[in-house]
């Protein structure tokens, strides 16, 4: 969870598990607290709206959405792709995360002046479908799913990436940053569209399909 006040980004981390849902409000009490501010203070909710993983990212629409509305405040969904593209410095960058089911989430950037700007829509493939990128072009890859999914990318794919970065996971950092920047635009959320992107429609696979995409019986 992060804040978002005067230029700066303050955050506090959230209790893992059953806990998150319980706790979530006292820890923006604290952190509101901790910047000076009142829970009235606040401008606009945001949220990652994913991909991810589908609890996290339904507890988070829900908590944003309940703020926002008995606030009575504007409401940012945020790409929790673009979230994690924001914290590579590069022009080009490929954020891809591990979706489970022997597949990934995957965007491209281009970086515009200050703005980060999708160059295809948000994806959910096996490994082995990625598409080309343009060689010697400073590629950037950041996410999880360049370790859970090397060995499975075309090396085409690979030789593009000049730099990788597969530690690294959206925060509620560049969460906030980017909401900041979008609600000083003037481009908030229609709360009707502030739902979670869930990308993949497929939630569960039979064994056999386990089976062809490199999984377990």
């Amino acid at each position: 969870m992060a804040l978002s006040h005067g230029g700066k980004v303050a955050s506090t981390a959230l209790d893992a598990g059953p806990k998150q849902s319980e706790t979530a409000l006292r820890r923006l009490r604290d952190l509101l607290q901790g910047c000076d501010l009142r829970i009235e203070d606040v401008d606009a909710v945001a949220f990652g709206s994913g991909p991810g993983m589908f609890t996290g990212l339904r507890l988070g629409c829900g908590l944003a959405q309940g703020l926002a509305i008995g606030l009575s405040k504007p409401i940012v969904a945020v790409s929790s792709l673009l979230a994690l593209a924001a914290r590579c410095r590069g022009e080009r960058i490929v954020a891809a995360t591990d979706a489970r089911m022997g597949e990934i989430y995957f965007q491209c950037f281009e970086r515009r002046g200050k703005a980060l700007v999708a160059a295809n829509q948000p994806d959910c493939v096996p490994p082995e479908q990625l598409p080309a990128l343009l060689p010697d072009a400073g590629w950037q890859g950041i996410g999880n799913a360049f370790a859970v999914h090397a060995a499975r990318m075309p090396a085409a794919f690979l030789r593009a990436i000049a730099v990788v970065d597969a530690d690294a996971r959206p925060r509620a950092e560049e969460v906030a940053e980017l909401a900041a920047d979008l609600v000083a635009e003037g481009r908030t959320t229609p709360l009707e569209e502030a739902v979670p992107q869930y990308v993949r429609n497929k939630v569960a696979l039979t064994t056999r399909e386990r089976l062809a995409r490199g999984g377990r019986s």
